[in-house]
């Protein structure tokens, strides 16, 4: 579908702001789109993903409001035309394929029944290098009976991945990743979700209860002693903290009570990724075991 793009001055300071553009709600039922949902924008060869957000003040309906930020992350200028794809994922794409193509996929490892633990590395790949494999190591290490894997991967032949297919945790919707979708109406006792940031801590985040952030602050801290790496739980209200319900750790826990989100600098992932998922594996694993002896 054509459209035109037109700027959308937002005050907002969100980091997502870059990562959203408004559609009039005319448009978003043409295409037979949720609101809040993904879609995929291409200009002349560059595709970027964004959220689809409802806006009743956008003039004609063949136009959407986008950001400055966002006109940079597709190389394009206001009043050119751009592609609205509401696919968002590669559904049929290997991880092989999906690296070669610079394409974007999703892979589940659940067994459909429990309600233990859900891992989730929501942009691998080379979006937030490592965190992928990282939710890999804890399942693999606790096994599925009492732990799923959910991970979205994404890669760019030319450029920057984390530019193309970057959504904010809090945005993310359950309609457009159908296997996160098969997930959507059960509730984990515990989430855990893996990350990469700018900044040069790990943060532990999310709304569990502060005893269990503890837990793990002080295991990975034990895991990275002597690196100069500082582990520290998330101060409430700051930027990764991921203490917003709608963040999807959050989400998929019970109560929206559950969920545990690790932030890490490019030193601490990229050097030390896999001791941090081993002593989060071994966290988790205390309390599993300790869970099922109530």
């Amino acid at each position: 579908m054509t459209l035109r793009l037109a700027v959308r001055h937002d005050r907002s300071t969100s980091a997502s702001a870059d990562e959203r553009i408004g559609i009039h709600p005319r448009m978003l039922t043409g295409i037979g789109a949720q609101p809040r949902q993904q879609a995929r924008v291409n200009h002349r060869g560059t595709t970027a993903l964004f959220t689809l957000i409802p806006d009743d003040d956008t003039e004609e309906d063949d136009t959407i409001r986008i950001t400055e930020g966002g006109c940079r992350r597709l190389g394009a200028e206001p009043g050119q035309t751009v592609i609205l794809d509401p696919r968002c994922i590669a559904t049929a794409m290997t991880e092989e394929e999906a690296e070669k193509e610079g394409e974007l996929i999703e892979r589940l490892e659940d067994d459909g029944r429990h309600h233990r633990l859900v891992v989730l590395a929501p942009h691998g790949g080379a979006i937030e290098t490592r965190t992928d494999q990282q939710a890999e190591q804890v399942v693999s290490s606790l096994g599925s009976r009492d732990s799923t894997l959910w991970a979205c991967k994404g890669w760019r032949p030319v450029g920057n991945a984390y530019r193309a297919w970057h959504i904010s945790s809090s945005d993310l919707s359950v309609h457009s990743f159908p296997l996160l979708r098969s997930l959507s109406a059960r509730r984990f006792q515990w989430a855990l979700s893996f990350h990469g940031y700018r900044g040069n801590d790990v943060l532990i985040g999310g709304l569990a209860p502060a005893r269990r952030k503890s837990d793990v602050r002080d295991a990975i801290a034990k895991a990275l002693d002597g690196s100069g790496i500082c582990v520290r739980l998330a101060e409430p209200g700051e930027r990764h903290s991921g203490e917003s319900p709608s963040n999807l750790v959050n989400r998929l826990t019970i109560d929206a009570a559950g969920g545990i989100q690790i932030e890490q600098s490019r030193a601490a992932r990229t050097v030390h990724g896999r001791a941090i998922a081993a002593a989060v594996s071994e966290v988790y694993d205390t309390w599993i075991a300790t869970d099922n002896c109530r």
